[in-house]
């Protein structure tokens, strides 16, 4: 296992003497993946989505991020993420190790096809159930607690925060959290029939975004910013202790992430058969 990980995970970073390795993609280099081992696994941090300054969703080089795992020999991801909660259970400051997503809208741009072919990734189960195992198992030996299950809502591209009537529907529809950088990350590692994995930090509530035009912004922001980066070293402890009680012992590769179609099948969307005429 080649393990990638989407954190800014400074203390791990400096602690576990992780080294800067840059990476020449297709798509453009990134220069902010750190590599070295947790408890004798290779391990990649990409250190935020965003390269060097904040973007709308729809401009996070997301294949650039992928592309730079995949010169690495990457095949297990977990992302970690900001979100707000939508269920009346999660609170500012919970986190969350989701189970599921729903994404209302797709990429800006159109991915382009693997290996020379265009095909669907098969998705279900979502979330590879080991990668959800490690951090689980990570949040128990930490005492860290979370919320074990959930349904993540994909906003991705919208360059605002949802109305009320939104969050009324993700309530009713049984939704956990909502953010907007999950997929087309997770798309991507499924195409190529990797492992994902997520966890999430809520820096808002349900509650708290209703009631949000009564409040003073700069405090808003200002607590905020404490929740992210509590919810980040709550998340390097939980991958510590995750990654450290695997041990000697790999997964068992019975996660259903790696089924795909093998041989040759004749491509059924092709314009005419070539024997037509």
């Amino acid at each position: 296992m080649k393990l990638g990980i989407v954190l800014r995970a400074d203390r791990i970073i400096r602690e576990e003497g992780f080294r800067p390795n840059r990476q020449s993609t297709a798509h453009g280099p990134v220069d902010r993946i750190f590599s070295g081992k947790m408890s004798g696994v290779e391990t990649h941090f990409l250190y935020g989505r965003f390269p060097g300054r904040r973007t709308p969703s729809w401009e996070i080089p997301f294949e650039a991020n992928q592309s730079a795992f995949d010169e690495l020999g990457v095949d297990h991801v977990i992302g970690t993420f900001v979100v707000g909660g939508v269920a009346k259970n999660v609170r500012t400051g919970d986190l969350v190790i989701p189970h599921d997503l729903i994404a209302f809208s797709g990429p800006r741009v159109s991915l382009p096809p693997l290996h020379g072919a265009y095909s669907n990734a098969h998705v279900i189960p979502s979330f590879c159930k080991n990668l959800r195992e490690l951090l689980l198992r990570g949040s128990r030996e930490t005492g860290i607690p979370v919320h074990e299950q959930g349904v993540y809502v994909s906003f991705y591209g919208f360059s605002r925060v949802e109305t009320l009537a939104e969050l009324e529907l993700f309530d009713r529809l049984g939704i956990s959290i909502v953010g907007q950088t999950l997929d087309p990350e997770f798309t991507l590692v499924r195409r190529r029939h990797g492992h994902y994995g997520a966890i999430a930090v809520a820096v808002d509530s349900y509650h708290d975004m209703r009631d949000q035009s009564q409040q003073d912004p700069e405090e808003f922001r200002a607590r905020s910013r404490g929740t992210i980066r509590q919810g980040r070293e709550k998340m390097e402890a939980i991958l510590q202790a995750g990654i450290a009680s695997m041990g000697s012992s790999p997964f068992d590769g019975n996660c259903g992430c790696v089924r795909a179609h093998s041989g040759k099948h004749p491509d059924m969307f092709a314009s005419y058969p070539e024997d037509l005429f």
